[in-house]
């Protein structure tokens, strides 16, 4: 990599917890990479939920580019910071999912990647999807992803992709559907529901592929929606949920929406960008904003629409 001054100014907003603490160990080698590339940044540090949201309004403005140097939730929160201020967001995966970072094509796992492609500077304007006034970048899981991801909050010793096949064998064994009253597009329903995974990127748990066709720039989540799968059957089809095949499973529909209501008479098991919805809601209003957040990816690398 040419030793190159870079032209921009960072913030790079730290998760200490990130990953089980996996963004501590990963510092010095994150500041030797971008000292090597001659970058201008500065390390700011969270110390509570939502810390990062703050940061990003406090100091913000004064740097060009905010990069997220943790996981998913440290991306919500930075993601919920950004409305105001009109800059890219970087990426430093180094949290327990790295979906989001996923759905960007990044080499989760390589660091060196990470730094050289925040520095390279490749710029999408995406959609960022909006729940009851919160916003979301990648995606919102409700039932069967919902209740997964709670127990997933309840292993904070295990990270990465174990932590989600022990949290969805859990679910698996308890899990019961759910009554919910759903209106998007031209459709209502009012059924028990086992799922329902809202996409504006591809990836959730930990490399899950529910909506493997979104794409993050077109104005419309991708909604994968399961009414009724019995057990064995997910036991059959579980490795089409890895492999961008999951369409092929009857028992998933597909659908394209700009925004969607959700209602409930129980409170509903839901999560955003892997962080469980607090406090637990029964109705959640969801739409999509287009093109509303500049991100900083390794967006050639996306080769799902290739022939």
């Amino acid at each position: 990599m040419p030793k190159s001054k870079s032209k921009h100014r960072y913030l790079l907003i730290v998760n200490p917890e990130a990953g089980s603490r996996t963004t501590m160990k990963a510092l010095p080698d994150i500041e030797r990479l971008l000292r090597d590339r001659k970058a201008d940044y500065e390390f700011h540090f969270t110390k509570e939920r939502d810390h990062a949201t703050e940061l990003v309004k406090e100091v913000g403005g004064d740097f060009d580019v905010i990069v997220s140097v943790g996981g998913d939730g440290t991306i919500n929160e930075i993601i919920n910071g950004m409305p105001d201020l009109n800059k890219p967001m970087g990426i430093l995966p180094i949290g327990t999912g790295n979906d989001f970072a996923r759905s960007c094509s990044f080499k989760i796992g390589d660091l060196e990647h990470a730094v050289d492609t925040l520095l390279a500077h490749d710029v999408k304007k995406v959609d960022v999807g909006e729940v009851n006034g919160r916003r979301f970048i990648n995606v919102m899981g409700l039932g069967f992803e919902g209740r997964a991801n709670d127990i997933g909050k309840m292993l904070p010793f295990l990270h990465g992709t174990p932590k989600y096949l022990i949290a969805i064998g859990g679910t698996y064994l308890t899990y019961k559907r759910m009554p919910l009253r759903l209106k998007f597009n031209d459709l209502e329903i009012n059924e028990k529901v086992f799922l329902m995974s809202i996409g504006n990127g591809w990836n959730v748990g930990g490399g899950l592929q529910l909506t493997p066709k979104a794409i993050m720039d077109d104005g419309f989540f991708d909604v994968c929606y399961v009414q009724n799968i019995s057990r064995l059957r997910i036991l059959q089809v579980f490795a089409k949920l890895y492999d961008g095949t999951i369409e092929e499973v009857a028992e998933m529909e597909m659908h394209k929406t700009k925004a969607l209501t959700i209602e409930s008479d129980l409170p509903i098991p839901a999560h955003i960008d892997g962080e469980s919805f607090d406090p637990v809601q029964k109705e959640f209003k969801v739409r999509i904003i287009p093109k509303a957040q500049e991100i900083i990816g390794n967006w050639s690398a996306d080769t799902r629409f290739n022939s």
